[in-house]
């Protein structure tokens, strides 16, 4: 019995972020704010460097733990009759660049 319920937790732990409730994703919005921002100072390093050895796993990291915070957004806060059947939106900061 302890392992039909193991496994059982354990499938609602991988699939929830597959359950299709996406809200504001705000995390992984919030990395691609900084990346773009850093981007904009420093092009080689954030288009090279950082986003191939950095920003590639992070972005699977914050996606995946967006679908746990993004099912909360859609079942308790958006969606009627729980909800107030307007969605969250998400700002994205301004990206300037510095002088130089």
């Amino acid at each position: 019995m302890k392992k039909v319920a193991l496994l059982s937790l354990a499938v609602v732990v991988l699939m929830v972020p597959l359950s299709g409730c996406y809200g504001p994703q705000m995390l992984n919005r919030g990395l691609s704010d900084w990346a773009n921002q850093g981007y904009t100072d420093s092009p080689w390093l954030y288009g090279n460097v950082v986003s191939y050895m950095l920003i590639s796993l992070a972005n699977g990291i914050t996606w995946w733990i967006d679908g746990f915070v993004n099912a909360y957004y859609f079942w308790a806060k958006d969606a009627q009759p729980f909800g107030d059947g307007v969605g969250t939106t998400y700002t994205h900061k301004v990206v300037t660049p510095k002088k130089k």
